[in-house]
């Protein structure tokens, strides 16, 4: 309830969902256009960070990488469209998208946080285990605040969407 009124209907969340959807989406043309930055800390699996590399890479994940930055981009819009004076999405449609988004992201930032902290208690070294240091310090983290972003900009334009008729109608 703290949380909720403290939201109340702003729109910063979706201006940062917005952002964070941004500079993702193009970390992520960068990397479609062919460039390799970060790839060494990137959470996927160290032979296909190799493969992604020397472009070797398979073309389901070429065609999967290329989609994400369509992805992006369609974000981006969304999360600005739910911040115009205007509410023209449908609050149904905010919540049956956002929604979604919201828990997958959360549930990778905190399972990715898990299994981060397993594989560096296993004492084990190697890339893996460099891999789950990133991800502990960088990409897990950002997908669970980039999820809780989603998850207030979905409550916040939905009470907006619902205030706008109430107080025209209870105005005189």
């Amino acid at each position: 309830a703290a949380i909720s009124a403290w939201l109340g209907t702003s729109t910063w969340p979706a201006y940062c969902a917005a952002g964070i959807t941004a500079a993702y989406g193009m970390l992520k043309t960068y990397w479609v256009f062919g460039g390799t930055a970060l790839w060494s800390i990137a959470p996927l699996d160290p032979e296909m960070i190799e493969k992604a590399r020397s472009g070797t890479a398979a073309r389901w994940f070429e065609i999967a990488d290329a989609f994400s930055v369509v992805l992006a981009v369609a974000g981006v819009l969304f999360a600005l469209a739910t911040v115009r004076p205007r509410r023209w999405l449908p609050a149904w449609l905010v919540r049956w998208s956002l929604w979604p988004l919201a828990t997958f992201m959360v549930l990778r930032g905190v399972l990715g946080m898990i299994g981060d902290v397993q594989q560096i208690a296993s004492g084990e070294s190697g890339p893996l285990t460099h891999q789950a240091i990133w991800d502990l310090a960088l990409w897990a983290p950002l997908f669970l605040i980039w999820g809780l972003l989603w998850a207030a900009t979905a409550i916040t334009y939905t009470r907006r969407a619902g205030a706008l008729p109430r107080s025209h109608s209870t105005r005189r």
